[in-house]
C-alpha cells in the first residue's frame, strides 16, 4: 500500500509496525443478469440504499488545466481543510476521479512514526496539484496520449491525508508525546467532494473511480456512494494494487475498524470479519454492466509484509479471489512481488498482453475484457 511512502511509488519498504489488515470472508457469485446497456438518468441508482447529497456549487474551473479546489468540509489527519484538483474538459461526457494511495496507521506508535502519507501534514493546492502532474499517472492523465483512453475524460484527483483507505468516519485520539487527534475522515472528505462533484457533472454517463495502493482500496470502500451521487452515470472501478485478500489472522483488522470507524458498502453481513467481504458487497450492488477491475502482482512484497503473509499465501488468496469473482470483476496480474502496477503500462503478460492494453479493453467496453496473467 506504499504505506509512508509516495503515492506514486513503484515498492514500498516495510514500516517499523506490521500494517494491514483482515481475516476473512467472501462467497462466490452469480450472475445476476442484471445487463443495462441503454442506461437513462437515473437507471443506475441504487434504490435500497437511503443516501443523498446535500449538493453545493458546481465547480468553475478552466478547461484542460490543473487547478486546486478548496473543500473547507474536507479534513486532514491533522484536521485542516484540504480539497481536490480538477482538470475539466468539454470533449466528453466522461469523468476519471482517482483516489492516491500512500498509507495507513490505526495506533499511536504508527501514526508517530509516519506509516500514512500527510497524516500530519496540510494539503493545500500545492502539494495536491504536484501530485496529481507526478509522471506515475501520466497512463491516465495525458490528454495528448491516443493510447490512454481516458483521453477525453474530465479529471478530479483526490488527496489522501487520513490514514484510512478513504474510509473512516472517526476521530481518533492517540498518546505519543501527549495526546493527538488524529481525524480518520476520508468517508466523510468523499461525502464533502460529491457535494460539489454532483452537480458539476449532470449529464455525466461513464464515471471511472480508480485509485492505486490504499486509492484501490478507497475506490473499492466508495463506488456504491459515488453511484448513488451520480445515479445517471454508469461507474466502473479499477483498483491498482489494493488487493482485497484477507491477511493472517491477528486482530488487526478489529483495531483497525474500531480507530477507523471504517464505513462499509451498505448490506455487508461479511465486512466485519474480513477485507475479502468489501469486494463481494461492492460487486453485488454494482452489478454488470459496469465494471470493476483489479491488478496486482501475485505475490505482492508490500502487501505480504503489510497482512502478514508469505508470497506463496498472497498468490492463494489473490488466485481465490479471481475464483470467485463476479462476472464483472475481472483481474491483471503478473508474477512477481513488486507493488503498483499503473506507473508502468508496458509491463506485459506471458502471453503479451500489456497493462495499457488491458485498461483500453476496460474503458472501451471490449468483449475481449477478461481475467489475465498467470
Amino acid at each position: 500500500m506504499c504505506y509512508g511512502e509516495s503515492v506514486h511509488a513503484h515498492s514500498c519498504s516495510l514500516p517499523l509496525l506490521g500494517l494491514l489488515m483482515m481475516s476473512a470472508c467472501a462467497t462466490p457469485f452469480e450472475d445476476t443478469g442484471d445487463v443495462r446497456p441503454d442506461a437513462g438518468a437515473g437507471d443506475y441508482d441504487l434504490p435500497s440504499i437511503p443516501y443523498t447529497v446535500d449538493a453545493g456549487a458546481p465547480l468553475d474551473a478552466p478547461r484542460e488545466t490543473w487547478t486546486f479546489v478548496p473543500v473547507p468540509e474536507a479534513h486532514c489527519a491533522n484536521g485542516s481543510s484540504t480539497g481536490m484538483a480538477v482538470n475539466l474538459t468539454d470533449r466528453s461526457k466522461r469523468v476519471l476521479v482517482f483516489l492516491a494511495g500512500g498509507g495507513a496507521c490505526w495506533e499511536a506508535a504508527a501514526c508517530a512514526l509516519g506509516t500514512a502519507t500527510h497524516i500530519t501534514d496540510t494539503m493545500g493546492a500545492d502539494p495536491v496539484l504536484a501530485e496529481a502532474q507526478g509522471a506515475d499517472l501520466a497512463v491516465l492523465f495525458d490528454r495528448d496520449n491516443p493510447q490512454n483512453p481516458f483521453r477525453d475524460a474530465s479529471f478530479v484527483y483526490v488527496p489522501y491525508c487520513t490514514g484510512d483507505l478513504h474510509a473512516g468516519t472517526r476521530v481518533q485520539t492517540y498518546d505519543w508525546f501527549g495526546p493527538k487527534n488524529v481525524e480518520h475522515v476520508g468517508a466523510r472528505n468523499m461525502d464533502a467532494y460529491l457535494r460539489r462533484l454532483q452537480p458539476t457533472f449532470p449529464e455525466a454517463d461513464r464515471v471511472w473511480l480508480a485509485g492505486i495502493s490504499a486509492g484501490g482500496y478507497g475506490a473499492t470502500f466508495n463506488a456504491w456512494r459515488v453511484q448513488k451521487a451520480l445515479p445517471w452515470a454508469r461507474v466502473d472501478v479499477l483498483n491498482d494494487s489494493g488487493l482485497i485478500i484477507d491477511t493472517a489472522g491477528d486482530g488487526r483488522y478489529g483495531t483497525m475498524r474500531a480507530s477507523w470507524g471504517l464505513e462499509f458498502p451498505p448490506g455487508c453481513t461479511g465486512c466485519d470479519a474480513g477485507l475479502s467481504a468489501v469486494l463481494g458487497a461492492s460487486a453485488r450492488l454494482l452489478t454488470a454492466p459496469r465494471r470493476y477491475g483489479m491488478l496486482g502482482y501475485l505475490q505482492d512484497g508490500t502487501i505480504s509484509r503489510f497482512f502478514g503473509l508469505d508470497g506463496a499465501q498472497v498468490q492463494a488468496r489473490l488466485e481465490a479471489a479471481r475464483a470467485s469473482a463476479a462476472p464483472n470483476v475481472k483481474t491483471f496480474y503478473l508474477p512477481g512481488n513488486p507493488h503498483v502496477l499503473l506507473a508502468q503500462p508496458d509491463a506485459a503478460t506471458g502471453a503479451g498482453l500489456t497493462v495499457r492494453a488491458w485498461l483500453q479493453q476496460f474503458a472501451g467496453e471490449d468483449p475481449a475484457w477478461s481475467h489475465a496473467g498467470p
